[in-house]
């Protein structure tokens, strides 16, 4: 299969240190295709894929899998990690908003807090259902308003001059509601999950996800008082969503988890 090129200016998220926030939600995405019911020798697209949890995840069940993303960064740990598994998926540069793939491509179509971020929500939408076979699925997992990570992209975004209002993508994708309205013409199945993310204490995860999230981390020049001020208000985002859990602390991650089937 022929990809297009890279896209210039998307490789800011640090690929390989966001893989050590994306390891601790793989198991998202093993749920995510447990509820998709995918089955071996389905073939299957992971649609902004970063370092590939779904795409891995598909794999493991017997799939054909696809992976495309915006960032040759992530395409690349994506890769690494199905060579050092021995699991085939094809992956390659694609924009959820336009997919180089034919009509009615692949009998399941994936994203996990990917195809969500896209700039143009109704267009992303009508290319999962454009290459996704009629009475297939598109599964997907989205972040959810008000939890964890819509929070931490609020102090983001207050915090880190210039950087985009990701709340707006969890407004819009985060709701049963929403995501009907998106698909207008399918079938959605959806339901409130979450994730407890497990961990020695919430400031020890505050700290390791300002340095690995590529939008948050501080450039090392910086000499003001901003770093300061951001990393105060994560650790507050994230001890809003934390219990204790023996000696160590869980933060609750909530999402949705939607199947979409489109329609004959």
């Amino acid at each position: 299969m022929t990809f297009p090129p890279s896209v210039p200016g998307t490789t800011d998220w640090a690929a390989e240190r966001y893989q050590t926030l994306a390891a601790r939600l793989q198991p998202i995405s093993e749920a995510l295709c447990a509820t998709a019911g995918l089955r071996a020798g389905e073939r299957v697209l992971d649609v902004a894929c970063a370092t590939g949890n779904a795409a891995l995840a598909a794999a493991r069940r017997g799939c054909e899998v696809t992976a495309v993303d915006l960032d040759p960064g992530m395409l690349a740990v994506a890769r690494r990690r199905s060579a050092a598994e021995h699991l085939p998926v094809e992956a390659g540069v694609g924009d959820a908003q336009c997919l180089p793939f034919p009509d009615r491509s692949f009998d399941a179509v994936l994203s996990t807090y990917g195809a969500m971020f896209a700039r143009d929500a109704g267009a992303t939408a009508r290319e999962l259902v454009r290459v996704c076979r009629p009475g297939g699925r598109i599964a997907l997992a989205n972040w959810s308003p008000g939890g964890v990570i819509d929070e931490v992209f609020a102090v983001l975004h207050r915090h880190r001059p210039g950087s985009p209002d990701l709340t707006r993508s969890v407004a819009v994708w985060g709701t049963a509601g929403k995501v009907r309205a998106l698909f207008p013409a399918a079938r959605v199945d959806a339901a409130a999950r979450h994730f407890d993310l497990r961990c020695t204490s919430c400031r020890a995860w505050s700290e390791t996800f300002l340095r690995s999230f590529g939008p948050a981390a501080p450039d090392p020049a910086d000499t003001s008082g901003t770093v300061t001020v951001l990393r105060a208000g994560l650790l507050r985002a994230f001890g809003n969503h934390t219990s204790p859990d023996g000696p160590g602390v869980r933060i609750r991650h909530a999402y949705l988890e939607a199947v979409v089937t489109p329609l004959p």
